[in-house]
C-alpha cells in the first residue's frame, strides 16, 4: 500500500458527477476520508439534498472551484476493498465467517459465567442520564448499557454470543469498562447499549437537540476496519435476536481487517526502519571515504613536502643521514604521512617525534 496523491481538480470534478459514497471504489478510502481532502484542498461539496433534486430533474447549482495557490499536497494511503466472506472462498478465515453467519444463532439459557459475574454487578449498577445501566469501572463486567427492563434480554443475548465465541474458540474477556475477543489474534471490543432517539429538536435554537431512550437494542464493535459493518440494531423488521449470526459473523471480519491492517502497518514501519539503516549506513560510508580520501591527500602532500626539504638539504650540503637533526625530522615526517595514508597501517597521526 503506497501513498497516492489526491488532485485537485480530479477531485473536484468527481464529487460533483456522484455522491462521495460511489467514489469509496475509486480511491479506496471511506467517504468520511474524501471529505477532509475536500475541506483540505478547499473542494466545494454538493449541499443536502442535491443528488435528490437532480435525480428528480430539478435545477441545480454547482459551485465553482475556488482559486487555492498554497494547496497542500495531500496523500492518502489506498487500501484494497474488504472482501466479503463466501462459503466457497479460496480464504479459509472468509469461509468460516460465511458459515457462521449462515447460521442462525438460538438464544442460549444456560447462563455463562461472564454473565453470571457481570448481572449482579449490573442489577445494582447506578443508572446515566438517561436510565440506563452504567457498569462500574471498580470491578470486571460484561459491557452492556440499557434500561433496567431491558436487561434481562440484554444478558441473554450477550450470553449467547459469547457462548458462540468460545465455541469458535475465540475467548472473551472483561475488564473494567469493556468486552473483548481474542480473535484472529485480535482484541476486538463490543457491546450491547439500549439506543437514544431524539426527544426534543432544538436547532432552531441552536442548541443541541434532547435525547431519550428508544427501547432498541444494539450490538456494536469498538475498532478501526475501513468497510465493516460494526453495528446491528432493533429496527422495524428485524430484531437483534434474530441477526446473532450476522453480529459474531461481523466480529470476525473485524479482527480479520483489523490484523489485516496492522500486519501493512509493521510491513510499512519495518520497510521505513530498512530504509532508515540504509541511509545511515549511506551516510557512514560516505564520511568513512571522505576520511581516507582526506587522509591519502594530507599523506601525499607531506611526502611531496619531505622530497622537497631533502632537495634543498642536499643543496646546502645539510646532512640528512638517519642520526642528523635533519634526518630525524624526515622519518617522523614520513611516519606523519604514513599514519593519515589509509592505505598503509596506521599510527596515531599526533604521534611526538622523540
Amino acid at each position: 500500500m503506497k501513498p497516492e496523491t489526491w488532485h485537485r481538480e480530479e477531485l473536484y470534478k468527481d464529487v460533483w458527477e456522484q455522491p462521495l459514497t460511489k467514489l469509496q471504489t475509486k480511491y479506496g478510502v471511506s467517504n468520511v476520508a474524501i471529505g477532509k481532502a475536500c475541506r483540505k484542498l478547499k473542494v466545494p461539496l454538493p449541499g443536502r439534498g442535491y443528488w435528490a433534486r437532480l435525480a428528480a430533474g430539478h435545477k441545480v447549482k454547482k459551485m465553482p472551484l475556488p482559486e487555492f495557490k498554497e494547496a497542500p499536497v495531500v496523500h492518502r494511503m489506498k487500501t484494497e476493498a474488504t472482501p466479503k466472506p463466501t462459503a466457497d472462498s479460496s480464504d479459509p478465515e472468509l469461509a468460516l465467517i460465511a458459515k457462521v453467519k449462515s447460521q442462525p444463532l438460538g438464544l442460549r439459557m444456560e447462563q455463562h459465567k461472564l454473565v453470571e459475574s457481570s448481572a449482579g454487578l449490573l442489577r445494582r449498577a447506578k443508572t446515566d442520564e438517561y436510565g440506563r445501566t452504567a457498569p462500574t469501572s471498580e470491578r470486571p463486567c460484561l459491557d452492556i448499557r440499557v434500561s433496567k427492563e431491558l436487561l434481562n434480554g440484554a444478558l441473554t443475548l450477550m450470553n449467547t454470543v459469547v457462548f458462540a465465541l468460545e465455541d469458535k474458540a475465540c475467548p472473551v474477556k472483561i475488564e473494567q469498562g469493556s468486552t473483548s475477543a481474542h480473535i484472529f489474534g485480535q482484541d476486538i471490543k463490543f457491546a450491547i447499549r439500549e439506543d437514544l432517539r431524539v426527544k426534543e429538536s432544538r436547532k432552531a435554537q441552536g442548541l443541541p437537540h434532547t435525547y431519550e431512550r428508544s427501547g432498541n437494542l444494539i450490538f456494536e464493535i469498538s475498532a478501526y476496519a475501513e468497510g465493516c459493518r460494526k453495528r446491528w440494531a432493533d429496527g422495524k423488521t428485524q430484531r437483534v435476536e434474530t441477526i446473532l449470526s450476522d453480529c459474531v459473523a461481523g466480529l470476525m471480519l473485524v479482527a480479520r481487517t483489523v490484523r489485516i491492517w496492522s500486519e501493512g502497518i509493521k510491513r510499512r514501519q519495518e520497510e521505513w526502519e530498512r530504509q532508515a539503516r540504509e541511509r545511515a549506513e549511506y551516510k557512514r560510508l560516505s564520511e568513512e571515504l571522505d576520511g581516507w580520501l582526506a587522509g591519502w591527500q594530507k599523506a601525499k602532500q607531506i611526502r611531496e613536502f619531505v622530497a622537497a626539504v631533502t632537495k634543498v638539504c642536499v643543496a646546502d650540503g645539510e646532512p640528512t643521514n638517519p642520526d642528523s637533526p635533519r634526518g630525524q625530522w624526515i622519518a617522523w615526517a614520513l611516519r606523519q604521512a604514513d599514519a593519515f595514508d589509509p592505505l598503509v597501517a596506521n599510527e596515531d597521526p599526533s604521534e611526538e617525534m622523540e
